[in-house]
């Protein structure tokens, strides 16, 4: 009898499994949201590839398709909210019901401003050890809140409870106040020294599209992730060699455009590269080096 309830248990795990991934399909795409703190995007089902991009805790994504890796593991195609596309772990995210609403699209919620915001499973800092981490601009589904402490609603369902001087109260859904150029160099300066990482997104490593990218849009400004689309495709404007100005972005590149950072005057600006050492750094636009590189600067509109 044990063996043969061990069987069907086994045969419904496998059913249950079987319907979580053929729901999955390019022409009908599902969606979910990522549980983790910082989840690698890979170009392949295969995390020995290469990461193209990260996506972070509470972020909703589309589910273009699934597969299996050679050790039945099972892998999603996903499109993060800017449109970038990689491939993730299974485990990364919970699957939405069709019925169920985007986590944090409504409500209150706590906007991650800290680097790393720690939560916690109790309202205590020093009784056990942080359940997991949030890094900056993770929007996190907020229950309630009173004096230092707040209790958020994690997007797997769990309850933490997080320093409210972490984040800021908001009402979804809410667009970011556009900030002026040096407040967003201020904010770009907090990111100095931060490890660079192929693909990062976050302050656990950056790479320099994404350095940028995550700038902006905590500045209120929306652009793509990668360099070379930052500067054709994101609606910037055309700024002249020797007209630039704080907060523009600058480009580089020999045959193309590989390398971009944004100003912090007229004279320096600021990026994740790992020339000389592989970290967030304030560079001299007018170096030889750079200026052997540089192919153009872009601006927001107003």
């Amino acid at each position: 009898m044990k063996s043969k309830a061990m069987a069907v248990a086994i045969m419904a795990i496998l059913t249950l499994t079987s319907i979580s991934c053929s729901s999955v399909s390019v022409g009908n795409p599902a969606a979910g949201v990522i549980i983790n703190p910082v989840e690698n995007m890979y170009s392949g089902p295969d995390d020995e590839l290469d990461v193209v991009s990260q996506t972070l805790l509470g972020t909703s994504v589309k589910i273009l398709q699934s597969k299996r890796d050679s050790r039945k593991q099972v892998w999603y195609e996903i499109e993060t909210p800017d449109t970038y596309h990689g491939w993730v772990r299974g485990n990364a995210l919970r699957l939405y019901r069709s019925d169920e609403k985007p986590y944090a699209a409504e409500g209150q919620v706590l906007e991650i401003t800290s680097l790393i915001a720690y939560l916690y499973e109790t309202p205590d800092v020093t009784k056990k050890k942080p359940l997991l981490f949030a890094p900056i601009s993770s929007v996190l589904a907020l229950e309630k809140f009173e004096g230092r402490w707040g209790e958020v609603l994690l997007p797997d369902g769990r309850k933490a409870f997080i320093q409210m001087g972490d984040g800021q109260v908001r009402e979804a859904p809410f667009k970011r106040q556009r900030l002026s150029p040096e407040e967003m160099v201020d904010l770009a300066r907090r990111f100095l020294g931060l490890p660079y990482f192929w693909g990062g997104t976050s302050p656990l490593g950056l790479d320099c599209s994404g350095f940028v990218q995550l700038i902006y849009r905590l500045s209120g400004v929306e652009i793509l992730r990668d360099a070379d689309i930052q500067f054709t495709s994101s609606g910037l404007l055309e700024v002249p060699h020797g007209q630039e100005r704080t907060g523009d972005l600058v480009f580089f590149g020999r045959n193309r455009i590989t390398h971009v950072g944004m100003m912090i005057n007229e004279k320096e600006f600021i990026h994740a590269t790992t020339y000389q050492k592989p970290v967030v750094q304030i560079s001299d636009l007018y170096d030889e080096y750079w200026q052997n590189l540089y192919k153009g600067c872009r601006r927001p509109g107003d």
